[in-house]
């Protein structure tokens, strides 16, 4: 029998990282080349060729931080807390408005959005807290970071974002049930937010509240707010199992679908690829958050395990998400796919976690 080898086995499991991550590279760029064309012609060339450069700086992004000892972190999870908190301030006193909603700073024509920042610096906390072995009960245990995560949700939920601000709150219940805090603390959270849904309902904006209607039944606004849905399904669905092929999607060609270049990318994937196109994308995913995981199961570090289980579980979060509103089982909440969608700060965002994790691979 052959003898089991962890430096190989982390050699592999960055290989299998990166594999992934540059065929989800090629697929994205296929596809929003094919998503910003209309009736033939390639309508938005400087969108794509913008994404190019977010692709580098993410690949640069994650070579570094792949060099970048993982435990810092657990010194700087405050620091990373506060400074997040002071740019989400800054989007909504400066940050530039589009479709209604204020959540990027303009950098030197480019967008760059904070709410994408504060998913890594919640990780960061919340392996912090998690990783504690000692006994701190309720207070440390529990509320202090249940209160961190509320606070930055809350200011997201304002922007209004409400895709990121629930995605926060969903990292913060799904690593907190996998720790060793009591379990029925969570699973009280659970309750309360379900019992308080109505009410958090009325505080949402208009457009919301009709995003979750037409999720009940999209026929109730055909023309409005269950547009997109139904332009989606009708995509989906045409595309069958072998797909119309590349540029030969009709409700992404001949713009039926918006948004389709970024939260309803996989619309695209799914109209020109078919079925067995997103199986294929769905596998790559797999091949990623198990890879993840595995490590998680091997690492003696608790900050490492929880650092890898709350990536993991963030990725699983806007893969699941993601898919299921542009399938309609799910409301549409403005949350884009992983890798795939058109955007930097969430890509950026997404490789510098990948980084980490390459991070804590390659140290334990």
């Amino acid at each position: 029998m052959t003898a089991h080898h962890p430096l190989r086995f982390r050699l592999t499991t960055a290989k299998t990282i990166i594999f992934c991550l540059a065929i989800l590279n090629a697929l994205s760029l296929a596809a929003i080349y094919s998503s910003l064309h209309e009736g033939g012609s390639f309508t938005a060339q400087g969108l794509f060729y913008k994404e190019i450069v977010w692709m580098i700086i993410s690949w640069l992004f994650l070579l570094f931080f792949s060099f970048v000892n993982y435990r810092i972190y657990y010194d700087l999870a405050y620091f990373f807390y506060i400074f997040n908190i002071i740019l989400l301030f800054i989007v909504g006193r400066f940050g530039k408005t589009a479709m209604g909603a204020t959540r990027w700073i303009n950098i030197a024509g480019f967008n760059f959005q904070p709410s994408e920042v504060a998913k890594i610096a919640i990780i960061f906390l919340l392996a912090r807290f998690f990783s504690f072995q000692g006994k701190r009960g309720f207070l440390k245990d529990f509320l202090v970071p249940l209160v961190l995560v509320g606070f930055s949700s809350l200011i997201i939920l304002k922007q209004p974002d409400l895709g990121t601000a629930l995605i926060l709150i969903f990292l913060f219940l799904l690593t907190g049930f996998a720790s060793q805090v009591k379990k029925r603390y969570f699973v009280f959270l659970l309750i309360a937010g379900i019992a308080a849904a109505p009410f958090l309902f009325n505080h949402l904006k208009d457009y919301q509240k009709k995003r979750l209607i037409v999720f009940v039944n999209p026929n109730a606004d055909p023309l409005g707010a269950g547009y997109t849905i139904i332009q989606s399904k009708i995509a989906v669905g045409s595309g069958r199992f072998f797909g119309k092929g590349f540029l030969s999607g009709t409700q992404n060609q001949f713009n039926f679908l918006p948004e389709r270049h970024t939260d309803f990318i996989f619309t695209v994937i799914g109209e020109e690829g078919g079925l067995l196109g997103s199986l294929f994308l769905i596998l790559i995913y797999w091949l990623i958050i198990n890879t993840i995981l595995k490590e998680t199961d091997r690492l003696k570090d608790p900050f490492a395990q929880y650092l890898c289980f709350a990536i993991a579980t963030l990725f699983f979060l806007h893969l699941f998400i993601n898919v299921g509103m542009t399938l309609g089982i799910l409301p549409v909440v403005g949350v884009p796919f992983l890798f795939m969608s058109y955007g930097g700060t969430h890509l950026m965002a997404s490789f510098i976690l990948a980084g980490i994790f390459l991070n804590i691979c390659h140290s334990e």
